[in-house]
């Protein structure tokens, strides 16, 4: 047992310690599960646990049914170059199936005698595809929003192209489960018409200003001469898409079958969706599909009665409508490309290399080999033998700043689970904290968000992991291996499937598919300097009766 005390030298903490308090770093931490009846105990730190730390190469991953998506181009010193494209099926809004256009249904139009038509027609046609972005009041009461999903050089303009989709993307696989779409998808052949193409796009992080319209197009302004502003926006892609083709394609198809429900419409060949690419380009943008779609306005005319019976003194007059195609509830592919990760990660264990996407992740053993073959680690069922109560478990991991240069856009934050089951650990679901100005850092007691030192550059992350250890060793446990990835939003915890994976770990978190960025950290081995090294600290509390 002796080899596994080295007592702490903080001394009042000590008995704090064993009263519930944090540890000697002053963070939260908890206390096992059993109460000490006498003073017979000492409370010491453990930094000699076997941590094996490994990484593995993801290949293609699932690109649908995401959370974020990316379009455009991502450089990243240590992974390479990443190129994303974004294929989006359309599909009819919920509670617009079998449109009526304008005040009648195409059936009542040509039941109707009076030879009137309302003629729909296509007067704009606009892609909407939001950036996330927050906003605040500031204190002349002027709303002021930031964009925080824009990578890059945002000041470059690209080619945006926006052409029509041909190929069915379905929702169901041969087995009859959800059809997944892994990101090396290629749909750049698969494609109709063009609907928009811009050569000098430029990203605008504005609101955008919808200006209010007369019947004819024409802008209305109020008595000081200022545009009468109808809508306000958030900043997004927003180009204007070609109107002859909604127009023959959705506008002139009214009373059609292939309108009159979203299994017809996206299934048939009216309009599948969309194919983007941002050629070119030097910025990468995570856009918020959820909110995305396709505004289609027209005019009709509109026979007023004049509150009347009387057809005699009937006018026709024009009026305005809109009707959306939603871009959110139905598949959304993220093709992703990095030609230029050539590294080959497996290679060795010194470091450790996590990257988003079509990336690498890390896989880590604790406790060391089973020499017994009798299916608990060595070290680890030393450890339960001698009866520790875990007072915070945490694994720091830090930077490697001789691999991971300046100007890398390392991630905010990186995630632990159990790789076993694909879930987060116990640590992750006890800590309710939350974080109202930033979400996606909630649950900061878990941890694993960067810090940074004393010169703001990126120093290391660390991990508590005391629920976990205290079921493995307290409660006998499974001691499974644990999955690190990077993570876009620790909110996020399901998963998405390995084109290449095995039985093993066929799946990685949905929340790493989305983060396009990488990070390169020091690995467990001798190679790396020994306050730097990944280690398991252990903060615990043995009876000496043990």
């Amino acid at each position: 047992m002796n080899k596994f005390k080295k007592t702490l030298t903080c001394g009042l903490v000590v008995l704090l310690m064993v009263l519930g308090f944090v540890a000697c770093d002053d963070e939260f931490s908890t206390v096992g599960d059993e109460i000490i009846e006498n003073n017979n105990f000492t409370t010491a730190l453990f930094v000699d646990s076997q941590v094996r730390a490994y990484n593995k190469r993801l290949g293609p991953v699932q690109a649908n049914g995401l959370p974020v998506y990316q379009l455009g181009k991502n450089v990243d010193p240590v992974y390479g170059t990443t190129y994303s494209s974004l294929t989006i099926q359309a599909s009819l809004v919920s509670g617009t199936e079998n449109p009526e256009f304008g005040d009648k249904s195409q059936e009542e139009e040509d039941a109707d005698l009076t030879d009137t038509e309302e003629m729909e027609t296509v007067t704009e046609v606009w892609l909407n595809i939001p950036y996330f972005s927050s906003s605040s009041v500031n204190d002349e009461g002027e709303t002021e929003v930031e964009v925080d999903s824009l990578y890059g050089n945002i000041e470059q303009t690209f080619n945006l192209n926006v052409q029509e989709l041909t190929y069915f993307l379905r929702a169901f696989d041969e087995e009859g489960d959800p059809q997944v779409f892994f990101s090396n998808e290629d749909f750049s052949m698969q494609v109709g018409e063009t609907l928009y193409q811009n050569p000098d796009f430029m990203i605008d992080q504005e609101q955008v200003e919808i200006p209010e319209t007369d019947i004819d197009g024409g802008i209305v302004f109020d008595e000081n001469g200022n545009p009468v502003i109808a809508q306000t926006l958030s900043p997004r892609i927003r180009v204007e898409l070609d109107k002859d083709f909604f127009q023959e394609r959705i506008i002139d198809n009214e009373g059609s079958i292939d309108l009159s429900n979203n299994n017809v419409f996206r299934a048939g060949d009216l309009f599948k969706g969309l194919h983007i690419t941002a050629a070119n380009a030097e910025a990468l943008m995570l856009l918020d599909i959820e909110n995305a779609n396709i505004e289609i306005n027209y005019i009709y005319q509109k026979v007023n009665t004049q509150g009347n019976t009387d057809p005699s003194d009937d006018t026709v007059e024009s009026e305005k409508a809109s009707f959306t195609l939603s871009l959110s509830t139905a598949n959304v592919v993220n093709t992703l490309n990095t030609p230029t990760f050539t590294q080959n990660v497996e290679a060795n264990e010194n470091n450790l290399f996590l990257k988003g996407g079509e990336g690498s992740m890390t896989v880590i053993e604790l406790f060391g080999p089973d020499t017994d073959n009798n299916g608990v680690a060595d070290q680890l069922e030393e450890i339960r033998e001698n009866g520790w109560i875990i007072n915070d478990a945490n694994l720091v991991f830090y930077v490697n700043t001789n691999i991971q240069v300046d100007g890398a856009e390392d991630p905010q934050r990186i995630y632990l689970y159990n790789m076993k089951d694909n879930i987060p650990l116990a640590d992750y679901t006890v800590d309710q904290t939350t974080n109202p100005t930033a979400p996606s850092l909630s649950k900061a007691v878990h941890g694993g968000i960067l810090e940074l030192d004393d010169d703001d550059k990126p120093l290391r992350y660390k991990i508590r992991l005391t629920e976990h250890l205290n079921n493995v060793i307290r409660n006998d446990a499974d001691n499974v291996k644990l999955g690190l990835v990077v993570t876009s939003d620790i909110r996020i915890i399901n998963n998405g499937e390995i084109e290449t994976g095995t039985t093993d770990d066929d799946f990685v978190p949905a929340a790493s598919i989305t983060n396009p960025f990488g990070t390169v950290l020091h690995g467990s081995t001798t190679a790396s300097p020994e306050d730097k090294r990944l280690k398991l600290e252990i903060f615990y509390t043995i009876s000496e009766t043990n």
